[in-house]
């Protein structure tokens, strides 16, 4: 079986145990046309995992836990392995990720991304399931979390901006909660 016919048939079966394990969420199905070596890198991921899960981590507060990906702070995300259920996989990795263990509440929405050779148009799409979940914090206290001044409040403070802007916790370097999800911290698709 190639990996396209793979890849296809482990998004076919996590599906299914999502289904299994929530109800009602959307589906959408998207194509993607990407450069030859990412579309190999695409199916090298599926060896490891068919499912990028993001999860949009709220705590009693209900502020929102980010990470930062590339300059850029979006909803912590993790591959359940190929051997582990999608919800025990997504919160191990997102406790591994950011040292914060976590229940997921509730699955946004799925996606089905079919990944194509730009180059090579007879090629087969490769299969990722992107998955955008809900969850709250299991234990506030770990790990220890230390109020930091949001990037405005450091300008209100010295004379520019806004005094009302709010705080930011800092949980650790690169993982902060924040108090609202800003529109560009998760995946469009």
């Amino acid at each position: 079986m190639s990996v396209a016919e793979g890849s296809r048939d482990r998004v076919e079966a996590r599906l299914v145990a999502l289904e299994e394990d929530y109800s009602g969420f959307p589906v959408n199905q998207t194509t993607l046309a990407v450069p030859r070596e990412a579309y190999e890198r695409a199916g090298e991921r599926c060896q490891r995992g068919i499912v990028d899960a993001y999860v949009q981590l709220y705590n009693e507060r209900d502020d929102v836990l980010l990470v930062e990906n590339d300059g850029e702070w979006v909803v912590p995300h993790g591959e359940p392995r190929t051997d582990e259920r999608v919800v025990a996989g997504t919160e191990r990795a997102i406790s591994e990720r950011t040292g914060i263990d976590c229940a997921l509440t509730d699955l946004s929405r799925v996606t089905i991304l079919g990944v194509r050779d730009e180059s090579d148009p007879e090629r087969p799409p490769i299969y990722r399931l992107i998955a955008v979940f809900t969850a709250e914090t299991l234990d506030e206290g770990s790990p220890a979390a230390e109020e930091a001044p949001a990037a405005g409040e450091m300008a209100a403070a010295d004379g520019g901006g806004d005094a009302a802007v709010e705080r930011e916790t800092v949980v650790a370097d690169g993982v902060r909660w924040h108090p609202t999800l800003p529109d560009s911290a998760v995946p469009p698709h």
